[in-house]
């Protein structure tokens, strides 16, 4: 997706973040999955208190009831805090633009706007305010009028002010949705020129891994030449050269205010540059300031990120910045390439169809197994086991839930699902739910004596049931640290028969045309979406 000028001009505290309309539409979903999973997990968590009492501690140790609801409050605060942390990164690939946060002289980091915070408070208000009506309803059923009444005095201040906050975020989502639209419309309809860099400076900036350049775009405009001095983060393999061309979209009623112009940057058929070890700060360079490496073009340019790889010797290595800065301090090593890209060219090569689809069904295999024994066993308890309480049973349904989803996604990955890929579901968040089902299941059946010490003890056999049940709760360690393994295999396979140019990729990823991803699929089968941007 093109960008407003106003974003990407000097001096401006904000950040572009261009996204294609498939990867913008899968951040749409990504955050309203988000928040909605915020907005349970927080009221699962506050909901408890209508079983336990945070101030009679005591209590949780002596009865598996009241330990159980701690359980699950804290197993809802982590996740609700976990998954909430990442609802900023989302909002700011939907809103186009971040804010920037400095973190030393040398570098910083992309943050979401105030405004965009404001749908995570949203939900976590929300959250709060729907968990604790129902744990003053469960404590107005157990007759515990005066903590219900307490319950009941926290809620009313808290419906007020997740009304203030819900309406604010509404304004904020559709003020973020109408740029959008705005955006778009300049796109379809405006006035479009071609651009080209006619001056360059490296920063000794980073941000977020993206070195900061400072570019002058000269194009044309309604019979008038002009020039714009910009600010943009980029990838050091991509880094631009003079020469190279920028999209130009203008509002035609107002071609010159800044927040009508669109900018984006052509990757494909593009040179890129290779600048000195340390350029200096606020001084365009002109072409004589590119150092000319072997391998390069006499214009001291390299043709595609392929070449630039091969002259880094290993695709995944840091191109660090030698020498001191004028203030002493030394300049930050420069990380070349996207994740995405890292991954893939740190394979030995093109997979053959057969042998990427076999590593990722070995992927999927153990939270596949890992599911189905859950299940079989889960089935097979109350026929075979004796007195098992109702929490068991429910912590045992719990836990297979969990990881029947978490298999259901590893299916998505191994069948390369359009879904899956571009919604930005990861492995993550279902792996870690099964981690914490693990601690609801195994506490509950350590606790049931017919589960564990029956059969320990010999008072009854071992069935079927004890022991599907035990190594699919065991098996939960096995996720966990299966998670690693397959997080670094997963975009290292997921494409790994189809290899396509990495700029064709990249714009791909940031462009405006709504039919990019789908023209790379079409070309050369490779699938692309917000899976590769996380």
């Amino acid at each position: 997706m093109a960008y407003p000028m106003s974003r990407a001009v000097l001096g401006a505290k904000t950040v572009p973040v261009p996204t294609s309309p498939v990867v913008w539409a899968g951040y749409v979903v990504k955050t309203w999955r988000a928040c909605a999973l915020v907005v349970f997990l927080w009221a699962l968590a506050v909901s408890m208190l209508g079983f336990f009492s945070p101030v009679k501690m005591s209590r949780v140790f002596e009865d598996v009831s009241h330990f159980l609801p701690a359980l699950l409050f804290v197993i809802g605060v982590v996740g609700a805090v976990r998954i909430g942390h990442e609802i900023g990164k989302d909002v700011m690939h939907v809103l186009g633009y971040g804010d920037i946060k400095v973190v030393s002289a040398h570098a910083g980091r992309a943050v979401v706007p105030e405004r965009g915070r404001r749908i995570a408070q949203a939900s976590v208000l929300v959250g709060l305010f729907l968990g604790t009506v129902a744990a003053a309803i469960i404590r107005a059923v157990s007759g515990d009028w005066l903590e219900m009444l307490l319950l009941i005095g926290l809620s009313l201040p808290l419906l007020v002010w997740s009304v203030k906050v819900l309406r604010l975020a509404r304004i904020m989502w559709l003020k973020a949705r109408e740029e959008h639209r705005i955006h778009w419309d300049i796109i379809a309809s405006g006035q479009h020129t071609v651009g080209t860099v006619v001056a360059v400076t490296n920063e000794k900036f980073l941000l977020d891994n993206r070195a900061m350049f400072h570019v002058d775009v000269e194009y044309l405009i309604q019979g008038r030449m002009e020039t714009s001095r910009i600010r943009f983060f980029d990838y050091t393999v991509w880094a631009p050269a003079i020469g190279n061309e920028f999209d130009v979209w203008v509002d035609p009623e107002r071609p010159f205010v800044q927040e009508r112009i669109l900018l984006e940057r052509r990757y494909v058929g593009q040179k890129f540059a290779h600048f000195t070890d340390l350029p200096v700060p606020g001084v365009h360079a002109s072409e004589e300031d590119l150092v000319a490496r072997p391998g390069t073009e006499p214009d001291g340019t390299v043709a595609g990120a392929r070449a630039g790889i091969a002259q880094a010797g290993a695709a995944v290595n840091l191109a660090t910045v030698s020498g001191v800065a004028e203030s002493g301090s030394s300049a930050p090593a420069l990380k070349r390439l996207p994740q995405w890209m890292a991954d893939e060219t740190a394979a030995s090569g093109a997979a053959t169809p057969r042998a990427a689809r076999r590593t990722r069904i070995l992927i999927g295999i153990p939270p596949n197994l890992i599911a189905v024994l859950a299940l079989i066993g889960t089935l097979l308890v109350p026929p075979m086991v004796q007195d098992v309480p109702w929490w068991t049973l429910a912590a045992l349904w719990l836990y297979t839930v969990l990881t029947i989803i978490n298999a259901a996604i590893y299916w998505q990955f191994m069948l390369r699902s359009r879904w899956f890929i571009r919604s930005g579901v990861s492995f993550g968040a279902t792996e870690a739910a099964v981690f914490a089902g693990f601690f609801a299941a195994g506490f509950a059946m350590l606790s049931t004596h017919s589960m564990v010490m029956a059969p320990l003890n010999r008072e009854i056999p071992w069935t079927a049931a004890h022991v599907l049940t035990w190594a699919a709760v065991i098996g939960a360690l096995l996720v966990f640290e299966w998670a690693f393994t397959s997080n670094a295999w997963a975009l290292r396979h997921l494409n790994a028969e189809f290899p396509a140019p990495p700029e064709v990729i990249q714009e791909a990823l940031t462009g405006h045309d709504p039919d990019g991803v789908d023209k790379l699929e079409k070309d050369y089968g490779y699938r692309a979406g917000v899976f590769l941007c996380t």
